[in-house]
């Protein structure tokens, strides 16, 4: 009975300090969308569209990958990274990866990435877009 008292005490005096903001988010926003994406400069970046779903006022932030087996078993690939506010909903975002050490052609290549929301100093643990075949074109 104590104890029971106690813990009921601690929460009472965490909600009232404010504390509570502290636990775990219920919200956690994903991938809902990735589209195709056309190459730059021959194959040096390549530019596309994804959509997130995400919780009003959060604070997102998203990682995304593309990668690609190019000639003679060599592989291209890169990366970009958005911060944005989220407005509720979803929200439809570009995406821009820049090729590292070698260009991007025109076929299939592998998009995947990882998103995380925050709000105030607590963030969800994030979750990572499974593996998504895209075609790349001029």
């Amino acid at each position: 009975m104590k104890k029971t008292l106690r813990a009921a005490a601690a929460a009472a005096l965490a909600a009232g300090l404010g504390l509570a903001a502290f636990a775990a988010p219920a919200h956690a926003g994903g991938f809902t969308e990735v589209g195709d994406g056309e190459r730059i400069a021959g194959g040096a970046a390549v530019q596309g569209t994804f959509t997130v779903s995400c919780t009003e006022g959060d604070t997102v932030f998203v990682f995304a990958s593309i990668t690609q087996r190019v000639s003679e078993g060599r592989i291209a690939s890169g990366s970009d990274f958005e911060q944005f506010t989220c407005a509720g909903g979803t929200a439809e975002l570009t995406y821009d990866v820049v090729a590292l050490e070698m260009a991007f052609e025109d076929g299939e290549a592998v998009f995947t990435g990882f998103i995380q929301e925050c709000r105030l100093d607590t963030c969800d643990a994030g979750s990572n877009f499974p593996l998504e075949v895209i075609k790349l074109s001029d």
